[in-house]
């Protein structure tokens, strides 16, 4: 890590999600592209399901971090989620953000979740309750009601071949520059077989 003592790093904690997933979900923004005007695409290698988002940390105390979520790992096994579905953050009439689901593996997404707020807690972080897994597609710079769109939509409620093992969780660092995000793995903790 090429921090100076003092640089706060943007951090937060995440699934990674494999690039065959990422390739399928290109053609869903090509075609969404069509029918949503004035929003940021989430470039392909950027998409990660956040399961807690930490902001600016001290460097001294990304290896508790890392520690923490490494105790996290320990207490769990590997499980499967699919992903599907197609909402927006606060919702379809006033969006913005449209993001991917989860059909399937909500559960374990969420339990992994909490342990993560849970373990944190203790180095001082806040507990986020409010916790739905998915996938940022998209971000609009201008409110669009989406509810039109309720029909193309649906489409997407099921992604051929959108399958995954979960098996790790990472501690990334978010550096924004003007072309975008750049997200860098500072730790990945395994879980336990």
């Amino acid at each position: 890590m090429d921090t100076t003592k003092g640089e706060l790093i943007r951090c937060f904690v995440a699934v990674e999600i494999p690039e065959p997933i990422q390739v399928l979900l290109k053609p869903v923004q090509t075609h969404l592209q069509s029918q949503i005007h004035k929003a940021s695409w989430t470039k392909l290698g950027n998409f990660h399901l956040t399961l807690k988002f930490l902001g600016d940390v001290r460097p001294e105390v990304i290896n508790d971090v890392s520690e923490a979520l490494e105790r996290v790992a320990d207490t769990h096994s590997p499980f499967s989620i699919t992903f599907g579905g197609i909402g927006a953050f606060p919702n379809l009439a006033r969006p913005r953000v449209v993001w991917m689901g989860i059909k399937q593996g909500v559960s374990p997404v969420s339990r992994l979740a909490k342990a993560v707020n849970h373990e944190l807690a203790h180095l001082g972080f806040s507990t986020d309750n409010r916790f739905h897994p998915h996938l940022t597609l998209a971000r609009l710079r201008t409110a669009t009601n989406l509810e039109p769109l309720k029909n193309i939509l649906r489409k997407y409620d099921i992604i051929v071949g959108g399958f995954m093992h979960v098996n790790e969780i990472a501690l990334m660092q978010s550096q924004l520059h003007r072309n975008g995000a750049v997200y860098t793995p500072l730790s990945v903790c395994h879980f336990s077989a």
